[in-house]
């Protein structure tokens, strides 16, 4: 969901790719909730090193 969220706030969809559950309110089963945990933290990872690197852009071209 966070993608989806960053996709509409810098207009940039190039990372739609990495959202592995298009269907965030069809039910999942509890068998997979290490792995879902495992891949949200990952996510949040990669979403905090691409606006990091965005924000540092911004300033390099100020």
């Amino acid at each position: 969901m966070g993608l989806a969220y960053l996709s509409e706030i810098t207009g940039n969809c190039d990372r739609n790719h990495v959202i592995f559950n298009p269907h965030p309110l069809a039910p999942n089963s509890p068998f997979n909730a290490a792995r879902d945990l495992f891949l949200h933290g990952i996510i949040a990872e990669y979403l905090y090193g691409y606006l990091e690197l965005q924000k540092e852009m911004r300033n390099l071209s100020k």
